[in-house]
């Protein structure tokens, strides 16, 4: 049996009472990690990058600013500038002035965007009911309590 990086993880730090504090977030990080990977692979067949597709999400919502989406996305503006440059030559997105306040420029998603935006939700949402049905009735509640509490603990509000 091959040991995960947590398993080798805790193992290099001991068995004391502080090792086993940190094995549910060496846990934790390990499944981001191997979740944004299984995520990434249907989004690179498009094209995408798992930022291109957070980009197309929240411009799928409604035109938005590129500090927002800098934010949003978890990048520095010059990231997102990068970002939006590379969507715009894609023909994904569009820039327009804000019809408020023509200092504003918002980010659009133009019609392809808008078709390569469903397709990757969709290929999102295959990817995900595919590892849902990995995981037992039960596995799938305890999780979902987990996440919940985690959430509420970081002092986010629940989904």
């Amino acid at each position: 049996m091959v040991a995960t990086r947590a398993t080798r993880s805790r193992r290099a730090m001991g068995s004391g009472s502080s090792a086993r504090l940190d094995e549910p977030w060496l846990a934790l990080k390990e499944t981001y990690l191997l979740v944004r990977r299984r995520r990434a692979a249907p989004l690179a067949r498009l094209g995408l990058s798992v930022s291109d597709f957070q980009c197309l999400d929240l411009c799928a919502r409604s035109p938005t600013r590129a500090s927002a989406l800098a934010r949003s996305v978890g990048v520095t503006p010059a990231g997102a500038t990068d970002m939006i440059d590379r969507l715009v030559r894609q023909r994904l997105v569009s820039r327009t002035h804000d019809p408020d306040d023509g200092r504003v420029v918002l980010v659009r998603l133009t019609p392809a965007g808008g078709r390569v935006y469903r397709n990757a939700k969709v290929l999102e949402r295959v990817a995900f009911r595919r590892l849902q049905r990995r995981l037992t009735s039960p596995e799938r509640r305890a999780l979902s309590t987990g996440l919940t509490a985690l959430r509420r603990a970081a002092g986010e509000p629940s989904a």
